[in-house]
């Protein structure tokens, strides 16, 4: 049986009921994203349609007709902060550690050196082993924790979230830059 191999291509306003299924499936797992689910699909298919290809990216990465990735990347309106792009990443369960997070991410950095973004920043939660080891592959470091900051279960326990960043190429400040 021949594999179906895996297409990126941006986002269009007709994937958002795909993507939200992706992301529906995410937020069920409790193990990765901070809140308790997606927007709405037509609010996300509102976004994609409203997309300004300068400040947002949305991408999607595809088996067949099968959503199984997702990346989004968005700048600030402020001028002091447009060299940043803030990052969301989702793949599926049956994708993950097949590539597809790292073929987002590399899209993504094209992306970023089109329109003039210098650096990538996210967060993740600490217990996304997985995810802090792709970024970590990806030459991302910690920037910052925010101890307890997510709550693991009402009543419960807490986990960190760390902020990561990458400065794409040679610039940044000379800290970032020998790390």
């Amino acid at each position: 049986m021949a594999t179906i191999s895996l297409s990126l291509r941006p986002a269009r306003p007709s994937d958002a009921p795909e993507v939200t299924h992706l992301l529906s499936g995410i937020y069920r797992e409790e193990r990765y994203f901070v809140g308790d689910g997606p927007a709405s699909s037509s609010s996300l298919a509102a976004r994609i349609g409203m997309d300004d290809p300068e400040r947002s990216l949305y991408l999607v990465a595809a088996r067949g007709n099968d959503v199984v990735g997702w990346c989004e990347l968005h700048r600030s309106p402020a001028w002091r902060l447009e060299h940043v792009a803030v990052l969301t990443l989702a793949v599926s369960p049956t994708e993950r550690r097949h590539g597809v997070g790292r073929a987002l991410l590399r899209a993504a950095y094209d992306w970023c050196r089109r329109v003039g973004v210098l650096k990538v920043s996210l967060q993740v939660r600490a217990g996304n082993e997985a995810a802090i080891a792709l970024y970590r592959s990806e030459g991302f470091a910690l920037e910052g924790r925010e101890v307890g900051q997510v709550r693991l279960e009402r009543g419960g326990p807490f986990e960190d979230n760390l902020i990561m960043g990458k400065w794409l190429g040679d610039v940044g400040p000379a800290e970032a830059r020998t790390a």
